[in-house]
């Protein structure tokens, strides 16, 4: 069994060691992620391409639009289904693909089966308990709102590479989810909060250039309230669409690297050692970690 202690995402000790590690292991396996996050968008966007949701502003009867949402909430639970399964796909990439095994498309799609359920399940039982979190902060105050809301991420951000590594059973997961991000609160949230920023203003970038075809439509939608209907047909624009998807591709994997990184890194040696890679080299936890002049 690999415990994955000489991972290339393993030993990171501070932000910058982190980013270091997170570079170059977007760069060696972007093309697997890329390929993974696209393919999620696209289904993703087609589920949500079908809703009507200009039809939302034919009518200002409550009871009437409350019937079209109910229509589309089949819709966007599918969307939302296949953006947890996308995730687990990619959290089991970036796992098991530095390893290279032979079998590695066979290992890929028995660990993403059977770590689903579970982590479906944990994240269920995880929402419940962030929902409530973030309402009673937003109650207090806004601050505690917010704290909560990163807290609540930090926990969360565990729970898939604990699924994958250490255990299937949900409650045990969730819990187990608490203590790794409590070894190390303040950096973890801290890292958390760093990379959800970049990945903001990655997004906001991103997302201009994605709208640069469909200026004249934005500009009018905002001088003529007429007109607004015409943004919210973009959803279902094949060109928007297939952009939209091209770009998310490039933010999707973000968050994956990062839940390994904090993961190896809080988890320590509480693992026994077992390795594996591409040669036949042993390669010891020493290894990982720079040597300390005058240490024998």
């Amino acid at each position: 069994m690999n415990t994955y202690q000489n991972h290339p995402l393993a030993g990171a000790v501070d932000l910058d060691s982190a980013f270091n590690k997170f570079w170059s292991f977007y760069k060696k396996h972007f093309v697997g992620l890329y390929v993974i996050s696209v393919a999620g968008s696209l289904i993703t966007s087609l589920f949500i391409a079908g809703l009507d949701l200009a039809s939302l502003q034919a009518t200002t009867d409550p009871a009437e639009m409350l019937e079209m949402m109910r229509g589309f909430a089949g819709p966007y639970a599918l969307a939302i289904l296949a953006t947890l399964i996308v995730g687990v796909l990619l959290h089991v990439w970036v796992l098991e693909k530095p390893a290279s095994e032979p079998d590695f498309l066979m290992v890929f799609l028995r660990k993403t089966l059977v770590a689903l359920i579970p982590y479906l399940a944990a994240m269920i039982i995880f929402g419940i308990i962030a929902v409530a979190l973030i309402s009673l902060g937003l109650v207090l105050l806004v601050l505690p709102g917010l704290f909560a809301m990163f807290y609540m991420l930090t926990v969360g951000i565990f729970a898939m590479p604990v699924t994958l590594v250490e255990t299937r059973n949900p409650f045990q997961v969730i819990s187990r989810s608490f203590r790794l991000a409590h070894t190390n609160l303040w950096p973890n949230m801290g890292w958390v909060i760093v990379f959800i920023l970049i990945l903001i203003v990655v997004s906001l970038v991103l997302g201009a250039l994605v709208m640069l075809p469909f200026t004249g439509s934005f500009i009018r939608s905002m001088t003529n309230p007429e007109e607004a209907t015409a943004m919210l047909e973009l959803t279902r624009n094949p060109l928007y669409i297939g952009l939209g998807a091209l770009t998310a591709g490039l933010i999707t994997p973000v968050m994956p690297v990062l839940a390994f990184l904090l993961y190896f890194r809080n988890r320590g040696e509480e693992v026994a050692v077992e390795v594996t890679t591409d040669s036949e080299t042993t390669v010891k936890v020493e290894d990982l970690y720079p040597p300390v002049s005058g240490r024998e």
